[in-house]
């Protein structure tokens, strides 16, 4: 069995996360069914960009969890007018981020979700991206986190992989669900999600 993390911020963009929850929900349906996701937060309760709440699986405030048990970690991005600046900066991620860098598993940072990674200095010289519109102005930012800036919608940087924005996290879902298994068992999910004919 393999486990993937979650980490979700206030004023997380919930295209970012949802697709994560329903590929590897259908893959636990028709797939392998030997992966599985866990939403965590720092809070009991959480608020999308877009009124949408969740409650988290794991407040991680109030309980500790086995990261040895975890193959991946994604940070789904969001805006900062509802927070999602405010909880990427805090001290739990970076413990998050530091155990997953550390043993070398697949960190996927999303849109804005990059710039988390980039915050607790974990970009630097590395090849990065991050929402590329609205001026630019979050892609400049990289550059403060020493990391390499590229303009693609993927990035994939050894076992860090950012994106430009909510349209990537599908593609990604797929890709981590073909690396934590194999391509035939994604074309499976991809088919029955009906992906393709």
């Amino acid at each position: 069995m393999k486990k993937i993390l979650i980490f979700a911020s206030n004023g997380f963009e919930s295209l970012e996360l949802s697709p994560f929850i329903d590929v590897f929900g259908w893959n636990n349906i028709v797939g392998t069914k030997k992966v599985f996701p866990t939403i965590c937060a720092i809070h009991d309760v959480l608020s999308a960009t877009w009124n949408l709440k969740i409650i988290p699986e794991v407040n991680l405030l109030k309980t500790s969890i086995n990261l040895d048990e975890f193959h991946a970690l994604i940070i789904p991005g969001g805006f900062g007018k509802a927070g999602f600046f405010n909880d990427i900066q805090s001290e739990t991620l970076n413990s998050l981020l530091n155990h997953f860098i550390s043993n070398k598993k697949t960190i996927i940072g999303i849109c804005t979700g990059a710039l988390a990674i980039g915050i607790h200095g974990y970009l630097k010289n590395i090849p990065a991206t991050t929402y590329l519109l609205d001026n630019e102005r979050y892609f400049k930012q990289l550059e403060q986190y020493n990391a390499i800036p590229i303009k693609k919608d993927i990035v994939i940087s050894d076992n860090i992989i950012t994106s430009s924005g909510p349209g990537t996290a599908i593609d990604l879902a797929f890709y981590l669900l073909e690396k934590l298994t194999n391509q035939e068992n994604c074309m499976v999910v991809k088919k029955n999600m009906n992906f393709f004919k």
